[in-house]
């Protein structure tokens, strides 16, 4: 519904101002879920996605022994991908009861797919977080590729004989 609404307007910042903000901004907002496992022994906490049309993020805030945890230590591994699409892991916490019962990651952001696990003690720890999916990426792209068509517009407006090859270059603009 939008992309039609988009379709047949100038793309230059001078029209699109008013329908920016009531029609597109919104779809670019990411969506946000709360996120929290528990570790515990042996068993992992496999974090994976179905959907390649969106781009999804991890965003790990704390992790915490649980009530009954023992005075042992207790690390935390994260297992996920590289850039170059490696497996790599990652510790992400050692914890203690008597030294450290908890630590603030300060929004780690890891990308799915993810395996959390208990690399030694026994738990309970808890993770939580954010899931973050930004699913209209796409659609700043599209936008973005009318400002070049719009400036020419725009120039076609303003003066007809003005020569300047600052055209052929690709901007891009970040909305806030």
């Amino acid at each position: 519904m939008h992309l039609a609404k988009l379709q047949g307007a100038t793309c230059g910042f001078y029209g699109l101002r008013a329908e920016w903000e009531t029609a597109v901004r919104p779809l670019l907002l990411p969506a946000n879920y709360n996120l929290g496992c528990e570790l515990k022994g042996d068993k992992p906490y496999h974090f994976k996605v179905n959907d390649e049309e969106n781009e999804h993020q991890l965003s790990l805030r704390t992790v915490s022994l649980g009530v009954g945890a023992k005075d042992e230590l207790h690390v935390v591994e994260a297992e996920a991908l590289d850039y170059e699409g490696n497996q790599i892991k990652v510790t992400l916490a050692s914890l203690k009861m008597s030294v450290q019962p908890t630590v603030s990651l300060g929004g780690f952001e890891i990308t799915p797919p993810v395996i959390l696990r208990l690399k030694s003690g026994s738990g309970p720890v808890y993770v939580s977080g954010q899931h973050l999916v930004d699913g209209m990426c796409f659609l700043l792209n599209y936008i973005c590729s009318f400002k070049k068509k719009a400036r020419m517009a725009d120039k076609d407006f303003e003066d007809d004989d003005d020569d300047d090859d600052d055209d052929d270059e690709d901007e891009y603009v970040i909305f806030q």
